[in-house]
This record gives C-alpha cells, structure tokens and sequence, in this order.
C-alpha cells in the first residue's frame, strides 16, 4: 500500500494507546538509525515536560518487533493479538513483554502506528494525539522498547510499536551497540494523587463507567476514547460513582466537532449528580460553540468535599446537523 493511500485513512484509525499497570531479548537486538533517533527525539521532549529519560530495553523491543511481524502477517491493527505463531490469540501487550522477560510489576504501556515510515512523522502524529502524547511523557516510565518494520506486501506496509516500562530490567542499554549498565536507581519520588476513577483512559469498553445511550450504541470505544452524540434527537450519559475528597480536582480532554451553526442546540454538560438524576450540579456546558481540537480541562471540586454522588458527562442532541463530544483522560484526584 502507498504512502498516499495510507494518508488517506483517518489518523485516529493509524495509532492506538494502550495503558495498564502491572530479559529474555536475543544479545543481537539492534536498532536502525530512526529507531535511535526516536529515543533522541523523547528524551528531548520528556527533557522538555519535567520527565526523566529513558533507556532501550532490549526485552521490551523484541516483544514490539514481533507485535508488528504479526500485525503484519496477520492482517491486523490492535493492541490485542489477533494472530501470531508466538503468542496465543488475545494476549494483550504486557503478556507479550512478560514471555520476552519483561515480566516485572510495573508501569507499562504501549504505542502502535501504521502507515508513517519517517521517525519524525510518527513522533508528531503520537503528540498530536493526547493518550498517546500522555505515555510519552509519563514520569512513571524508565524503559522503552523500539521497532519500526518496513514489511513489503503487508497492508500498511510501516509499522511501529513502542513498549514502555517502569523497571530498569538487566537487558535495558544507551542507544550504544554494546550493552551497558542500567542507571542507578533514582530516588523515590513523592506518589502522585490518588485517581478516584476507574477506567480514566477508557482502556476497558465496561470498566467503571455507566454508559447509556438512546440508540444503543457503546460510548466508550476500547483503549481511544468516548464519545457522545452524534445522531439526531439523541441522549447519552457516561457516568461514575463518585466520593469527592478535600482538595479534589477533575481533568479531562474534551473535543467537539459540530455540523450546526448558531443557534447551536446539541449540548454536553458535565455535572455531579444524585443517583436518581433529581439533583444536579453543573460543572461546565459545551456545545458546537466550543469546536475545535483536543484540549485540557481542569475544574476544582474541593467546595464538593464530602459529598457522594455520580460524575456524569451527559449529551443532548436535536435535528440541526450532527455534534460529536469526545472524552480522554478523565482523573478526579484529591
């Protein structure tokens, strides 16, 4: 498939995100120029965003170079395999780093893309990409493995796979050929705020989340994001059990796109509620006024504090051309 083929597709289509928290690698794992400069060119932007360096762990890249023969060889694009002479079908991206040796517990994470043969290419599609960008600056990481294959034939015929890791493991290296001695350990770092929220990054279609829509649809679509709306005279609601603590705060990544002009009628509101709906409080209110790309929302919840109730993202829509809401990311910390 040509690169002006694969240009076509729409980029959501082309990369995937995959989180969760939780050597064996041949003494001849290599790594081509892009492969290096990827690791370059995210140690400059973790440098950049306050986040430590990482180091290539030769465990992890084997189990990314076999991800993108399969997904290859298999005729597929997902974090789950599909078909694989390795793996058994379904092994999800940590089962695969733990039968190449990276079986610690710890942070870990992964990256996929189609399509883009340059390192630079892939590196801006994953930060245009708010999960994607996330795992790239995630502090909690200190390994990564690396493979980008060319495999002629295929369907995309580029492939890249980037597996992260919160353990520095015996097989870990620089981006020299010779293997060095992993980094001293750095010193502990003070936790992060607890997330109150199951499921933030939507990796799971039905973990922690209610999702309700009037025609039927799932809103969670796996390991990408929600999305609300859509279609005409509808209603749809996200919601999640919720105990607000002392100093609480709600993120999120939101995106609407809209075919509506003014007035604009498609609405999304994001409010705390009873369980039964018959109260509710008003956080923030979107609609088609309010399109536009990706961006990051912060609400302080701390006057909230004490309270019990659902955290509920809640859609209306009506005949006048199609909104979409999107959602990424959502953490309620305290």
């Amino acid at each position: 498939m040509s690169r002006l083929k694969i240009a076509t597709i729409p980029l959501a289509a082309m990369f995937l995100f995959f989180f969760a928290a939780s050597g064996m690698a041949s003494a001849d794992t290599s790594y081509d120029t892009d492969e290096r400069r990827f690791l370059e060119l995210i140690n400059e932007y973790r440098a950049q965003n306050g986040a430590g360096p990482l180091v290539l762990s030769d465990d992890l890249t084997v189990a990314s170079e076999h991800h993108n023969e399969d997904m290859a060889e298999y005729n597929f694009f997902a974090h789950d395999t599909v078909g694989s002479s390795r793996y058994p079908a379904g092994s999800e991206p940590w089962g695969r780093m733990a039968a190449e040796g990276y079986d610690h517990n710890t942070f870990k994470g992964e990256n996929l893309a189609v399509g883009y043969d340059t390192v630079e290419e892939v590196f801006q599609a994953w930060k245009d990409s708010p999960s994607h960008n996330t795992a790239m600056l995630d502090p909690n990481y200190k390994v990564v493995g690396v493979s980008r294959m060319q495999i002629s034939g295929s369907t995309f015929e580029w492939y890249w796979t980037t597996d992260f890791g919160g353990f520095v493991d015996a097989s870990a290296r620089t981006a020299e050929d010779e293997p060095e001695d992993p980094p001293a350990p750095e010193p502990p770092t003070p936790p992060e705020p607890r997330n109150l929220l199951e499921n933030s990054g939507f990796v799971d279609q039905e973990a922690g989340w209610e999702q309700w829509a009037m025609d039927g649809a799932m809103l969670i679509l796996k390991g990408e994001f929600a999305r609300l709306g859509g279609y005409d005279d509808g209603v749809d609601e996200l919601r999640q059990e919720v105990r607000i603590t002392d100093g609480a705060r709600l993120s999120y990544s939101v995106k609407v796109t809209t075919e509506e002009s003014a007035p604009f009628g498609d609405r999304m509101t994001v409010r705390l509620t009873d369980e039964d709906r018959t109260e509710a409080t008003v956080l923030k209110r979107y609609t088609g006024e309010d399109a536009g790309e990706w961006r990051r929302e912060t609400i302080d919840l701390s006057e909230y504090a004490g309270e019990t109730g659902y955290l509920s993202f809640a859609a209306g829509t009506d005949e006048d051309g199609l909104t979409n809401f999107y959602l990424d990311n959502v953490r309620l910390v305290g």
